[in-house]
């Protein structure tokens, strides 16, 4: 009696043919997860990046009710302009960090953390705005190859989303959405 696949009475196993017909279903599978994956990383950086934001709310108000006043901080984090030059880990040279008792852990000059880099804006007596950056294009470690965006969080707590680039929707703390158009 002769068989579809071929196989003869007592063979056991696969043959070649069932074998090419798992690696395309495989193959379809991981085509269609891929992008979905690049979604899901995306959002979760972006959620590491909220996460320093409201701590930096956190150490913002806390030296409000000291000082009397907002203060200001320097770019510290990522390096977005050109990441080969090495992140600004070394919080004593950023400005007020050391007063705010702002750090980033872990925070590797040549490594790939952090993916964002974090700044306090024209504080005053009574507001400020804290934002967190990616760079553009291949120095964007969130999307590589998307254009650069911001987001960022004011004195009231709430969230601000700006787009250096064209990108849609802009992307913010309450509007994570779709992250990575390419």
């Amino acid at each position: 009696m002769k068989h579809i696949f071929g196989r003869k009475a007592g063979q056991s196993g696969f043959s070649l043919v069932e074998l090419m017909i798992v690696v395309g279903i495989i193959g379809v599978l991981a085509t269609l997860a891929l992008p979905r994956f690049k979604q899901f990383q995306a959002k979760a950086k972006m959620a590491e990046a909220g996460n320093i934001l409201s701590h930096i709310y956190t150490l913002e108000q806390s030296y409000q009710l000291d000082n009397n006043i907002y203060i200001l901080m320097g770019t510290a984090g990522a390096n977005v302009s050109s990441p080969a030059a090495g992140n600004n880990c070394t919080m004593a040279s950023i400005t007020n960090a050391a007063a705010l008792g702002f750090t980033i852990d872990p925070c590797a000059t040549n490594g790939p953390t952090p993916r964002f880099a974090y700044q306090i804006v024209a504080p005053t007596t009574g507001t400020f705005t804290a934002s967190a950056q990616t760079g553009a294009g291949v120095n964007n470690r969130v999307c590589t190859g998307n254009p650069a965006f911001t987001i960022g969080l004011d004195q009231a707590n709430t969230g601000l989303a700006s787009a250096t680039a064209t990108t849609t929707p802009p992307v913010g703390v309450n509007q994570i959405g779709v992250v990575c158009a390419l």
